[in-house]
């Protein structure tokens, strides 16, 4: 029985419940963990929904099932938001699962389904230590910044552990009393070096021809929203800088969104602009490897009653891992992630981007060394085994932290 563990080798028993999970790549990071550990990964039923304008089968399916290294268990989610959906059925798997060493949600501090897990938690795994993972990096303002410091500060209060995927994540945490021991920085996933990895030059040329791009020269590029906060106008317009001074690049937008008329329009007058609409995950580690330079320009939001930073930006890491030198902007958590102060400009800034990206687009021995340094870090830091080796370091240490407090925690369930 799972309850406090005799000796730092002993393997530990794990629930995880995320929707993120529902992903078939996100469960990279769950397979990692599963050969370190016994592991329960609850999650949501395959969707009937399209996403990206693609059935939800081209994201996720059981094509892994024969090869995992853990349990998975699908629940149906009730309730639409990622944030206000509860698990039908959790309680069960908490009562006849047996017993954890610790159980773990991946959602934010007011998600009601970490709460959910929390009740059931402490009545039916009152031995495990309970903890959650959260991306939110930002204070809110007014009434709503308001009522989640209240929310903040009970979780701090009641929570064994937090992993936060930046450091404001964290700092938000310890803000409202969480203890420095109780909490750590790491990626929600890792990425793939298998699938992510570097192409030769006549292997980019053929996906270039493939795409329809030019095989030849230095290619921009960029994956996801067509929104505002990605900072793609002042990317296209540092392009711009760049062309006018006798750079013969070309970019590469990979998405959609609400800017994608605007862009089609610009276009017209810019044959060098070039868009391809969104693909699987899949499907994106060959988009990437065409590329010479990745660039995330993310700006903050704050208005209209919306604050975001960037919270990560897990397409960093997959270009890095492509062999794509990779730039971005100084907003949220880019430059933590990036790791190198010169490869990082100032949000907003045309003129900091265009200038970072002239000796790049000039120098391809730069570009070489530029991009093994980064996929170095990658390797290090950022495999899915790497963040399960983090992940598992930290639960292990808070375990034996409060040995003595999850005794007392399960003589007092016994007694009742």
């Amino acid at each position: 029985m799972a309850l406090i563990m005799d000796s730092p080798s002993q393997r530990l028993r794990l629930l995880i419940v995320s929707h993120a999970y529902a992903a078939i790549e996100n469960r990279k990071k769950i397979q990692a963990l599963g050969l370190l550990a016994d592991v329960v990964c609850v999650t949501s039923e395959i969707s009937q929904e399209e996403i990206l304008g693609q059935s939800a089968s081209a994201f996720d399916s059981d094509d892994d099932a024969p090869d995992r290294s853990y349990r998975l268990v699908r629940l149906p989610r009730v309730g639409a938001s990622i944030t206000r959906f509860y698990y039908r059925g959790l309680g069960a798997v908490m009562r006849d699962s047996g017993a954890f060493d610790a159980v773990l949600v991946e959602n934010e501090p007011w998600a009601v389904v970490l709460w959910q897990a929390w009740w059931q938690s402490r009545r039916s795994q009152p031995q495990a230590v309970f903890g959650e993972f959260t991306w939110e990096n930002v204070t809110r303002p007014g009434l709503r910044g308001l009522i989640l410091s209240t929310v903040y500060r009970f979780a701090a209060l009641v929570l064994d552990f937090v992993i936060g995927g930046n450091r404001a994540a964290v700092n938000l945490f310890r803000c409202y009393g969480l203890d420095e021991d109780a909490s750590v920085v790491s990626p929600q996933l890792g990425v793939d070096t298998v699938s992510h990895s570097p192409v030769s030059i006549e292997e980019k040329k053929a996906l270039r021809r493939q795409n329809g791009l030019p095989a030849d020269g230095v290619l921009l590029g960029y994956c996801g929203r067509f929104v505002e906060e990605k900072g793609l106008r002042e990317l296209i317009n540092a392009c711009v800088a760049l062309r006018e001074r006798g750079s013969p690049v070309n970019l590469v937008l990979l998405g959609a969104g609400s800017l994608l008329s605007e862009f089609q329009m610009r276009q017209q007058t810019a044959p060098w602009l070039h868009l391809l609409p969104p693909r699987p995950h899949t499907g994106i580690p060959s988009f990437l490897q065409m590329l010479d330079v990745f660039v995330l320009g993310s700006k903050p939001v704050r208005a209209d009653g919306e604050c975001w930073e960037e919270q990560f930006g897990h397409v960093l890491i997959e270009a890095m891992a492509c062999g794509v030198v990779t730039l971005g902007a100084n907003s949220g958590a880019i430059p933590e992630v990036i790791g190198e102060e010169r490869f990082v400009f100032q949000w907003g800034d045309v003129d900091g981007l265009e200038k970072i990206l002239r000796p790049l687009v000039g120098d391809a021995e730069l570009r070489e060394s530029t991009s093994a340094s980064q996929r170095q870090r990658i390797c290090e830091l950022y495999t899915h085994e790497a963040v399960a080796g983090q992940w598992l370091a930290f639960i292990r240490n808070r375990i034996l932290a409060m040995s003595g407090h999850i005794a007392r925690r399960r003589s007092e369930a016994v007694s009742v």
